[in-house]
């Protein structure tokens, strides 16, 4: 095998002793260096909009010309061609999404498009070359007894990326059919489709091994191999797989959800075959969670059944307000504002006796989850000001600091007793002040 493929190779490189071959090949060279350069120097944007397209455009028409006064080219027009084709994916996706804003045009260039013109451009290279032939009839071994060359290798991985790339529409359009023969719920027809989905791929894979050559007994070997692996090395990939169709059958986690994760509201945006994607509504932050985590561990929903949420304010107001009268203000400040839900209506009650006041509690409910911490925020201000109108004083709690001597002597605690007894005796009237036998007079 070595010593064919090095035969191959030396093949090629008998090319780079043409003159025609190595002129191509510089003319290609610095066409690529001087791309840089010519983007620094033009100054006006719609030209520098279009140079990507001036080099290769250029260098085509130089290669056009000198096929056409005889020298050859071919190669150079091959590439400079390819080139182009390349510079001009990017420009024909904005006009199609200009005029076809629905089109998948993102996915076709990835899945399609662009594997396509590579799978092409291989296979014509080596046309020209005149070996593509001879290449894909060396071999690279023995296979569970089967000789495996360059070509089946080379066609069998090409159709595993079709069937791949190619699976999940139908499987999309059996899902559909048999969702709505059936009666199967939107997120069962989901689940439905990864599994259709991963069966074609199976089916297609097991057909490129008999393509191949490969029998059933060694299929069934390797079957075997694999799902010690399995059991052993990625048993959590599997579980979060399985976890991931049960999900989707369930449909107690799907897109659009809002969850509440340690704590903070965060919202589903895509269920994955290995983690469900959500975003964290406090900072924006994309976690990823596996799967099996949700049957492991609990999650609060809040869009499960019902999208609207309570949440709560807690305040304090001194012992000398009506309590009526402070709940009044709290329900009528919950009242105005404009995303507080009126039914179920919101409600205070009166909590605590605390030290230093009386503390209360407004419950109210929001429509949107994530709005919740922004209408309590816009509630405090509000309480904040109609307290301030209507002359309800919150406590605050207040530090009394006496000075001490450093380091402390052993007498110290009694002579600050001895201080606050002098200052009581100054403050008091003559009347109070105690006699020599120590009685008030």
């Amino acid at each position: 095998m070595i010593t064919e493929i090095t035969s191959e190779t030396t093949t090629w490189l008998g090319y780079l002793q043409r003159g025609s071959v190595l002129l191509q090949v510089g003319l290609f060279v610095a066409a690529i260096s001087s791309e840089s350069r010519l983007k620094r120097k033009l100054s006006s944007p719609l030209i520098a909009s279009l140079s990507h397209l001036i080099v290769p455009a250029t260098l085509l028409a130089s290669a056009t010309v000198l096929t056409a006064v005889g020298v050859t080219a071919g190669y150079l027009q091959y590439l400079s061609l390819l080139w182009m084709i390349w510079r001009c994916v990017e420009p024909t996706k904005q006009l199609i999404l200009n005029r076809f804003p629905k089109v998948p045009v993102e996915e076709i260039d990835k899945s399609f498009f662009r594997p396509i013109l590579l799978v092409f451009t291989i296979l014509t290279f080596f046309q020209m070359l005149g070996s593509r032939e001879s290449l894909s009839l060396i071999s690279l071994g023995d296979v569970f007894g089967v000789t495996l060359t360059i070509g089946k290798l080379f066609t069998a991985l090409v159709i595993v990326y079709l069937v791949i790339t190619l699976a999940s529409r139908p499987a999309a359009f059996a899902a559909w059919l048999g969702g709505g023969f059936f009666g199967i719920k939107p997120q069962g027809r989901k689940a439905l489709e990864v599994i259709l989905r991963y069966s074609v791929i199976g089916i297609g894979v097991m057909g490129v091994a008999y393509y191949i050559g490969i029998n059933g007994t060694a299929l069934v070997a390797v079957a075997g191999g694999l799902s010690v692996g399995i059991g052993f090395g990625i048993k959590e990939i599997i579980s979060n797989f399985i976890s991931s169709l049960w999900l989707l059958f369930e449909g107690s986690v799907r897109p659009g959800e809002i969850l509440m994760i340690n704590g903070d509201p965060c919202t589903v945006r895509k269920l994955g075959l290995r983690a469900t994607q959500l975003r964290r509504g406090r900072d924006g932050a994309e976690l990823l969670i596996p799967n099996q985590n949700f049957f492991t561990q609990e999650a609060e929903s809040y869009t499960a059944e019902e999208t609207s949420r309570r949440d709560v304010v807690m305040v304090g107001a001194a012992y000398h307000h009506e309590p009526k009268q402070v709940i009044a203000i709290l329900e009528e400040v919950a009242h105005q504002h404009e995303k507080i839900l009126q039914y179920p209506p919101p409600a205070a009650f009166t909590v605590d006796f605390a030290d230093s006041s009386i503390n209360y509690k407004l419950l109210f409910w929001v429509r949107n989850p994530l709005e919740a911490f922004g209408v309590g925020s816009d509630l405090r201000q509000a309480i904040w000001t109609a307290f301030e109108e209507n002359g309800i004083g919150i406590p605050f709690p207040q530090r009394q600091v006496y000075p001490m001597e450093w380091p402390p002597s052993k007498d110290q605690t009694l002579r600050i007793g001895a201080t606050a007894n002098q200052l009581q005796v100054e403050d008091a009237t003559p009347e109070d002040q105690p006699n020599s036998t120590g009685e008030a007079t």
